[in-house]
């Protein structure tokens, strides 16, 4: 059996749209909808250094530290 190839375009919009279509049904608040956008990020990094931790997500993804990035749910 053959094992599926995905781009990293493909990938990527993948990814998003499971992002949107959960955002569409549930009428997220800003904090949930940026919490999803974090965790597209966290697995979109990921799919390019499958070692990069949080602090790596958010020091590539942010002009925030992150410290700034746990303040936003309370979880410093």
């Amino acid at each position: 059996m053959d094992t599926p190839r995905f781009t990293r375009e493909q990938v990527k919009q993948a990814v998003n749209d499971g992002r949107d279509l959960v955002d569409r049904e549930l009428r997220l608040a800003d904090s949930d909808d940026d919490l999803l956008d974090l965790v597209v990020n966290a697995i979109l990094t990921r799919l390019d250094n499958p070692e990069v931790d949080f602090d790596g997500v958010v020091e590539e993804c942010y002009l925030a530290s992150p410290a700034t990035v746990r303040s936003w749910w309370h979880w410093s």
